[in-house]
């Protein structure tokens, strides 16, 4: 007998439930749509904070669309890459990487344990789902020891 009692609540809660994941899912399209007009219409770069978030997409996805709008835009590609150039972007944790060709990535400066380390991170054509570097243009060495302070 309670569990006849109970069913209509648990029923109840279900349908909420079945109402917000659908809102949810309708909100996330709605987002994701936003998301690639702006990268449709994404504008030359000019300064490092022009470079927008780039998503968690499919590697398809990643390679097909967003690849040839960041470079479209002004983003450098890895095939003009100088080994030991200094370069000015946009990094989660730093403005000012150097190319390292015999490991493909960038090295760059940045505080940690209270000094300061040489860290690296790929080039945003090598995606690994983890923090890129999107370079707009060339720096100097003083940019690259300044690093975040730019």
């Amino acid at each position: 007998m309670k569990e006849f009692l109970e069913y209509p609540a648990e029923e109840e809660r279900r349908k909420k439930f079945e109402k917000y994941i659908a809102r949810d899912q309708e909100a996330q399209k709605e987002r994701a749509h936003r998301e690639i007009e702006a990268w449709i219409n994404l504008k030359p770069f000019i300064d490092i904070w022009d470079v927008p978030n780039i998503p968690q997409v499919t590697n398809k996805l990643y390679k097909e669309f967003y690849l040839p709008r960041l470079i479209e835009a002004g983003a450098i590609p890895k095939r003009n890459m100088v080994d030991g150039q200094v370069y000015i972007g946009r990094h989660r944790r730093c403005v000012a990487g150097k190319w390292n060709a015999s490991i493909q990535k960038f090295l760059y400066n940045r505080e940690k344990w209270g000094g300061t380390i040489t860290d690296d991170c790929n080039h945003f054509e090598d995606d690994n789902g983890f923090a890129l570097f999107v370079p707009i243009r060339l720096g100097t060495e003083e940019e690259w020891k300044l690093n975040k302070q730019l």
